[in-house]
């Protein structure tokens, strides 16, 4: 685990070299989360309504089931394409830095929009993927427990696996997303095997990075539990708390989801060209993943 730590730290640092020299490209996770607050606002309307005039009408028990899953699948369909088309901007920009370009906001989103039915084809099945993962961890939740949830949450790697490499894939090969899938796992399987260390690393570092919130939330249960709601400056400290804690989490997100993605595209790079990208290390990608 140590070794997961360490590289994971190596590659933040690889990735957050790109990060600084182009800090426009942690723009593209604040759109990505702009635009799904958005999407489910917008869709909290009509579902509403829909239960409303479903419960109206008297409709049965199977036939608002069914509605219910065509509202989530359509929610989990703009969802997916949201995240997808502002992640294939990214990579876009990560990867014009890496030939020397200077990337841009205009640049990271024309080159995804060039992408936007092999965008819209993966969106449509990744989100038929998703819709079928849940509905197949609630009925395993439910007939075995925590059991059922660990099975749902195996499949789920399974398929973040097979797919790690399938934007990068998208933007660069501009094929379908059947075969971008194939294409990813390909690669994927060929290279380094099936065994995401270097990604794992990655994570830890995150969750590293995440514990001062720990710390925020004791601290907000302190004052709480010392009578804190009935006084004055206890609650300013703990609605300060509250809100250093929230934007600290919410630039977590963004910084890591951008590193990430950098680092996706980086690794993409070296496995298909042999090429290591500027600012990375060649024994850092070599080790990014864990070989059979």
């Amino acid at each position: 685990m140590f070794d997961w730590v360490t590289r994971g730290f190596s590659m933040v640092g690889a990735s957050w070299r790109v990060l600084k020299d182009y800090p426009k490209l942690a723009v593209f996770p604040v759109f990505s989360g702009i635009a799904l607050i958005g999407v489910s606002a917008v869709l909290a309307i009509p579902a509403g309504l829909g239960a409303a005039v479903g419960v109206e009408l008297n409709l049965s028990d199977n036939t608002m089931q069914s509605l219910g899953l065509v509202a989530l699948f359509v929610w989990y369909f703009l969802c997916t394409f949201v995240i997808v088309f502002c992640n294939a901007a990214l990579i876009a920009c990560a990867l014009q830095s890496f030939e020397g370009k200077t990337p841009t906001i205009g640049s990271g989103f024309a080159a995804a929009g060039k992408r936007l039915p092999q965008i819209l084809g993966w969106s449509l099945i990744a989100a038929t993927v998703g819709v079928i993962l849940q509905t197949i961890q609630s009925v395993l939740s439910e007939k075995l427990g925590f059991i059922g949830e660990l099975i749902a949450g195996i499949f789920s790697g399974v398929w973040g696996v097979v797919t790690y490499f399938v934007v990068p894939v998208l933007v660069t090969e501009g094929v379908g997303p059947i075969k971008a899938v194939k294409r990813s796992s390909s690669v994927l399987r060929r290279t380094w095997g099936e065994s995401l260390a270097g990604s794992t690393g990655l994570g830890l570092v995150s969750f590293l990075f995440a514990l001062p919130l720990v710390a925020v939330f004791f601290g907000i249960a302190a004052l709480t539990n010392n009578g804190g709601s009935s006084s004055g400056g206890a609650q300013a400290a703990m609605v300060a708390l509250a809100a250093i804690a929230v934007v600290y989490l919410l630039a977590l997100i963004v910084v890591f989801t951008a590193l990430g993605s950098i680092f996706r595209a980086a690794v993409y790079v070296y496995a298909t060209t042999g090429v290591t990208p500027s600012h990375m290390d060649t024994e850092l990608l070599q080790s990014s993943f864990r070989r059979k």
